[in-house]
């Protein structure tokens, strides 16, 4: 796929950057399926999601509510067509994988933009790939970083495409180290201090939602936990890239909650934003510690007093795998070939006539 964008990125983006865009919306489909195979093979896991009725409007209840609960478009409707904003706990670094995966549940996995450390851009193939298709590499230096968000969330906005933007606020996955960090900070400014999660990172979310605003109506709040793990474990030693694909320990079910809330109703400015994504994180971090004590999210008022007894949360469990992923795999690859083999006569063609232009000169 790296040989595909470089034969045909460049070209494109002189002759027309639309068509740019939408060749690399396709590469982008061909490296979450690539990863989907991958995950389906050697970590097949399950995923568990649950969700509040936010995710079906405030008037969801009764019969409405009860038809779509089980189903994803549903719940994930707003995005699918005018694309969101999506904020998550980072547990390891198959985090963005696996969101990655429930857009391609919902055929938006064409459209993600993630934000991930500048170290990953360097990891051979999919890092290559991932600047192709415009993934936003962080230093986690605000100074450093905030011109990069700008040209980023500049170049999203230009475009009327549904984009999934995905961001990280705790900045890494939590470890012994970031934990002590987040919670001498959270001593210094007098927060309260998170078990289960790091103290979320303010600035680049804030510059991120403010360039969104105008295009999209919900942000989405993921909580992600790992089966087989207990309150002190460190996520990435147990279930890391490596682990997962190269020695097949995986966890047999990754659970999701979803939340949403409307833009409209997220403070602006940097103190109430700031305030906002704290609270945020403290649900975050109880809801974190409820999975931990009964090895799943809480799904009914028995489970936890602060779930309504009339809107019990929404439940789906599904396989980490595509439907008809056989054909999927095939189709990538004719496309693949389709492109690939006019590129290499289209290049050598090219490259015999630079050689006898030059062989002519001397």
């Amino acid at each position: 796929m790296n040989m595909c964008q470089l034969a045909v990125c460049p070209w494109l983006k002189i002759i027309s950057p639309s068509l740019d865009r939408k060749f690399n919306q396709q590469v982008e489909r061909w490296f979450c399926t690539t990863l989907l195979a991958a995950t389906s093979i050697w970590a097949p896991t399950k995923l568990v999601l649950t969700g509040d009725r936010s995710l079906l409007g405030e008037s969801s209840s009764g019969s409405a509510a009860t038809r779509n609960m089980g189903d994803l478009y549903s719940w994930l409707a707003p995005a699918i067509e005018h694309g969101c904003m999506i904020i998550s706990n980072h547990q390891t670094y198959f985090d963005w994988i696996i969101i990655w995966i429930v857009s391609y549940c919902v055929r938006c996995h064409g459209y993600m933009k993630i934000i991930l450390k500048a170290e990953l851009k360097h990891v051979p193939v999919f890092g290559w790939g991932m600047q192709f298709l415009d993934f936003i590499f962080l230093k986690r230096k605000w100074a450093e970083d905030k011109q990069t968000f700008t040209d980023h969330m500049q170049r999203i906005v230009a475009h009327t495409d549904p984009a999934w933007l995905l961001i990280f606020p705790e900045g890494t996955v939590i470890c012994e180290k970031r934990t002590a960090i987040s919670d001498k900070y959270a001593e210094k400014m007098g927060l309260r201090r998170p078990e289960h999660t790091l103290l979320p990172r303010v600035s680049g979310s804030r510059v991120c939602l403010s360039q969104l605003r105008p295009r999209i109506e919900f942000l989405y709040d993921f909580t992600i936990a790992y089966e087989g793990l207990k309150a002190g474990d460190i996520p990435e030693d147990e279930y890391g890239l490596v682990s997962m694909y190269g020695k097949c320990v995986y966890p047999r079910e990754i659970h999701i909650h979803i939340k949403r809330y409307p833009v409209a109703d997220i403070p602006d400015d940097e103190e109430g934003f700031s305030k906002w994504m704290h609270h945020v994180f403290v649900e975050k971090d109880k809801r974190m510690a409820k999975y931990y004590e009964l090895g799943h999210f809480p799904r009914d008022s028995a489970e936890d007093d602060s779930i309504p007894q009339d809107k019990p949360v929404m439940h789906i469990t599904k396989p980490v795998a595509a439907d008809n992923l056989p054909i999927e795999m095939m189709w990538m690859w004719a496309q693949f070939m389709a492109i690939m083999i006019p590129a290499r006569y289209v290049y050598g063609a090219a490259l015999s006539a630079i050689i006898s232009a030059i062989s002519a000169i001397w």
